[in-house]
């Protein structure tokens, strides 16, 4: 009986440690990207896009951006506009690349004063048919 109580508790605990993986990473894994942008210190600056588009490049849904790791020397916004498609070549949205589409904005705003590089992770998860999920470690070089 000892044997069978103590694979039940490995097994247990199996469970467990596979399972505790998903607190921080979404199902079936996270692609990482990274990127690098400049801003001007104080100014609210562009940094980024994200969109989902359906294959005739009409307006999908929103992609859900979420700041993992946040700027230690500014903030990030998410605002919804017309932006620009950027489509991966096996997309099946990439001939909308290039074309104004419904989407979301990624913005940094450093500290006033600061100067010198920061950094801030962004999960991106698109909802299309082919889902994404992207984390995008993201470096700025902050300028006078």
């Amino acid at each position: 009986m000892k044997n069978v109580s103590i694979a039940y508790v490995s097994a247990l605990v199996g469970v467990g440690v596979m399972l505790s993986g998903c607190v921080g990473t979404p199902i079936g894994g996270t692609k990482q990207g990274a990127y690098v942008a400049r801003a001007v210190s104080g100014k609210k600056t562009l940094v980024g896009t994200s969109s989902a588009v359906k294959p005739d490049c009409t307006f999908h849904a929103y992609p859900y951006n979420h700041v993992v790791q946040p700027a230690s020397h500014g903030k990030v916004d998410i605002e919804h506009g017309i932006v620009k498609g950027n489509f991966a070549k096996d997309s099946d949205a990439f001939m909308c690349s290039n074309k104004p589409v419904q989407g979301n904005m990624i913005y940094y705003t450093s500290n006033p004063g600061f100067v010198g590089t920061d950094q801030f992770t962004l999960r991106v998860t698109t909802l299309n048919s082919n889902q994404r999920v992207a984390d995008e470690n993201v470096t700025i070089k902050v300028l006078k």
